[in-house]
């Protein structure tokens, strides 16, 4: 039977003499009010109890434990296995029988209902594995394919080839092991976010530094755009892990300019809430723009948008890296309509450090 599998634990055991004390005392307080039978549905919630909570087994000795309990406490002769009437003897007998068939029941469909979790989660990690061997497989070959490409070009045909053309291929190769570079980071920091390893070292950084480091990363990407920065040059110094949110504004810009048209505009503007508390970094772009029912899912894994063109879209990694990486400093991310209706804007909010947080310049 499934009920005798396993012996409880030492926890389980005293959730059973738990519930079957408290069933008990909540009894003996009501003993004088309450008929015999009524009572037993007392110690039968008890056993329920145990049969939600542990399981089969435990539900069985529970419904043992509380039959001898209810038979000691509550029938005559008291504090005696004997029982002197046989209306409280088809009580016990009852009692006995219903708890350890419900119980059982209880205590099975349990199980059952874990085993289905059980089943689904590891139908959903196989799903989430199957779509990541399918973007990594897609994603990585062809950052590969084109150094590897690029790289024999400059091999076989060097004798032919000009400066300005060894330039361009040594470019693109330089491009493309960046792009390689940031989705191996990508995927190490999805590991690092799911099992809760990203630790959060902070540091001050203004937004300057980060936009620029940002920028210098993906120059290659955004050479064929402009870029426009709006802030104040009074904004405050942020209190974070520098690398995270680096990371999470990288993969953010790179979207932005994946989906900018040739000759696009990319805007990073920043500003802080009237009340000092946060601070928001917006990335718009001019792209063909979220549907408003997607703007949730974009921050799915594995969310691309298009399925039949991941060479455009990417992983899906991207943005629900940052919403990791925000999130781990208490901030957030949404996508929004652009500038003037048309593109995208991504919104990342992070709290600025109170007053007493703040770094103190010596004199």
């Amino acid at each position: 039977m499934t009920a005798l599998r396993r012996l409880p634990t030492l926890r389980e055991w005293a959730l059973v003499v738990g519930t079957s004390l408290a069933a008990l005392l909540v009894a003996w307080w009501l003993f004088a009010w309450l008929a015999l039978a009524n009572l037993s549905l007392i110690f039968l919630t008890a056993v329920l109890a145990c049969a939600v909570l542990v399981g089969s087994y435990a539900a069985f000795i529970s419904a043992l434990l509380n039959f001898i309990v209810f038979n000691v406490a509550f029938t005559e002769p008291y504090f005696s296995l004997a029982v002197a009437e046989r209306e409280q003897l088809v009580t016990l007998l009852f009692f006995l029988i219903v708890a350890l068939v419900v119980g059982n029941i209880t205590g099975v469909s349990r199980e059952r209902m874990l085993a289905l979790n059980a089943a689904r989660l590891a139908e959903e990690q196989e799903r989430l594995r199957s779509a990541l061997l399918a973007s990594v497989s897609h994603d990585l070959r062809t950052p590969l394919a084109s150094i590897i490409g690029a790289a024999s070009s400059l091999r076989a045909l060097d004798p032919q080839l000009t400066a300005k053309d060894r330039f361009a291929l040594l470019d693109g190769i330089l491009n493309e092991s960046e792009r390689l570079n940031r989705y191996i980071q990508n995927l190490l920091d999805m590991t690092r976010l799911g099992h809760g390893k990203l630790a959060i070292e902070r540091d001050w950084i203004s937004v300057d530094d980060l936009v620029a480091a940002a920028r210098k990363r993906l120059s290659g990407a955004l050479a064929p755009l402009t870029v426009q920065q709006v802030w104040n040059s009074d904004l405050p110094l942020l209190h974070v892990h520098p690398a995270l949110v680096e990371q999470a504004l990288v993969n953010v810009l790179e979207n932005a300019a994946r989906f900018s048209p040739t000759g696009g505009q990319i805007t990073i503007a920043a500003a802080t809430d009237e009340n000092a508390c946060k601070m928001t970094l917006t990335v718009s772009d001019e792209g063909p723009g979220i549907p408003r029912h997607l703007r949730e899912q974009v921050f799915e894994m594995f969310f691309t948008g298009n399925d039949g063109d991941r060479s455009l879209h990417g992983t899906g990694l991207g943005l629900a890296i940052c919403r990791g990486m925000l999130g781990a400093h208490g901030g957030t991310i949404t996508a929004t309509d652009g500038l003037h209706g048309h593109g995208t804007s991504i919104i990342m909010s992070l709290p600025l450090p109170t007053p007493s947080q703040e770094p103190r310049h010596e004199d």
